[in-house]
């Protein structure tokens, strides 16, 4: 097996990702090539990875470069974790906004800061898969790179031959909801990945996943053939806040008391962590909610972020150098599974973010969403899923159509478009409409290193 990884040295994402590579039974060595221009942090990971070879009696021969092509050369499969300007990008993206009226929670999705990291994302990611293309045609692309859909939908665009799937783990908590409306909750002796695509509907439990990246929505869903949308729905009338069952504040948290709000207006349920779901309705997240603190929703500052993997390094030269042990227990991420069906050649349910066929009636078609789906070794097969109902669907088409006008600016370098895009996104309505233009424009030039198209 040859895997190339675009973002080699995220030391938070290498470590989880890489032990479940080297768990796999279905690959017993080959290439793992790690690309990433932090050079000291990519070293670090590589050394971590000729550590597992040892820890694991595995042969992957382990190479760092800075050269892309010569990483994607024959590659069977591509992971891509990678941030272009890194965190100091990142600052920019989420604190520039802050004068501006605009403060959110996580900034990785939507609003002007996610708009702006996309803007700077986009480019690369599309001249990736023209890379591959030209290296290694016909070869899987496993995207965890945020802004998701909008990444996803670049790397669409110029895939002629490559499998692209967008992957993203937020539906896991999905889990607990069934405990608690359900009594369905996870077996201990049953992996989360085996819970939620088998052994829930061997309980004689269905349902349909539904929605845009970060806000996806259980629309259908049957026990032993009885409708129970209802029972969720009276489990939100009667449950205003689940924050009694953590012990601590976790920033990280998901507490559900905004997921259940929704769920007693609309009637339905959103799957996906109360801090990413509060950025998609304004009134969620705004002054007079203490910018979603009423929700027990805090900032994921700059600072703790960077402070997080700061841990997550030392953590990997810790391991490289046989001073910190590993749990060898695998992380509940999709892309090994995914992996190993591909390899052994099984079918693989999941969740997948992919250009919609028809799996949404009512969103627009090549546009990105996020369904239920199944991947065998000819490509994504995504699961029908009807027509996203009332007013979640009309705000899923409206972030769909945020998600094509962030394209069009990112891979034109159009300014305009830029602030037309930061116009239309709802969490705009947190500035003052005459100063969106000066607002784009500071993000711009303070991240002008990492936006050439814009600055050609």
């Amino acid at each position: 097996m040859k895997l190339a990884v675009i973002g080699g040295g995220s030391s938070q994402w290498m470590k989880s990702l890489m032990r479940d590579i080297y768990l796999l039974e279905s690959a017993e060595g080959g290439e793992i090539r790690l690309v990433d221009p932090r050079r000291e942090a990519v070293e670090a990971v590589a050394e971590m990875l000729r550590a597992f070879n040892r820890m694991r009696d595995k042969a992957y021969e382990i190479t760092v470069t800075e050269n892309r092509r010569e990483a994607l050369d024959g590659a069977d499969f591509v992971m891509t974790t990678f941030s272009p300007g890194g965190m100091e990008a990142f600052y920019h993206d989420l604190e520039i906004p802050i004068k501006y009226g605009i403060r959110i929670p996580v900034s990785m999705t939507v609003g002007p800061p996610g708009l702006s990291a996309a803007l700077r994302t986009i480019p690369v990611a599309y001249e990736m898969v023209e890379d591959m293309e030209a290296c290694c045609p016909g070869a899987w692309l496993l995207n965890v790179t945020n802004p998701m859909s909008a990444v996803t939908r670049s790397m669409n665009l110029a895939a002629k031959t490559v499998k692209v799937l967008g992957l993203c783990h937020e539906f896991h908590a999905f889990s607990g909801h069934m405990d608690r409306i359900f009594g369905l909750g996870q077996p201990d002796d049953v992996d989360i990945l085996s819970y939620l695509y088998y052994w829930l509907g061997d309980q004689g439990f269905d349902y349909t996943i539904a929605g845009v990246n970060h806000f996806i929505w259980i629309t259908n869903a049957t026990l032993n053939g009885e409708d129970v949308i209802p029972r969720i729905r009276q489990f939100a009338i009667e449950n205003w806040d689940t924050k009694s069952d953590h012990t601590g504040y976790d920033a990280r948290a998901n507490y559900n008391a905004a997921k259940l709000a929704l769920c007693r207006t609309f009637g339905y349920l959103p799957i996906v962590g109360d801090r990413h779901l509060v950025e998609f309705w304004p009134s969620l997240c705004n002054p007079r909610n203490g910018y979603a603190t009423k929700y027990d929703v805090i900032k994921t500052t700059v600072d703790s972020r960077i402070h997080r993997a700061e841990q997550a390094t030392t953590e990997v030269h810790r391991i490289a150098r046989g001073e910190q042990d590993i749990d060898w227990t695998p992380s509940g991420e999709e892309m090994t599974a995914i992996i190993d069906g591909i390899l052994t050649g099984k079918q693989t349910r999941c969740i997948l973010n992919l250009p919609n066929t028809g799996q949404i009636a009512n969103i627009p078609g090549d546009r990105i969403v996020e369904t239920l789906a199944n991947v065998a070794g000819e490509g994504a097969t995504p699961e029908d899923a009807g027509e996203l109902p009332g007013p979640i669907g009309t705000l899923c088409q409206l972030h769909s159509d945020i998600h094509e006008m962030t394209v069009s600016a990112a891979l034109s370098g159009n300014r305009d478009v830029a602030v037309q895009t930061m116009a239309l996104d709802p969490l705009s309505a947190g500035a003052d409409f005459s100063e969106i233009g000066a607002m784009t424009d500071e993000l711009l030039s303070a991240n002008r290193e990492w936006l050439p198209r814009f600055f050609a």
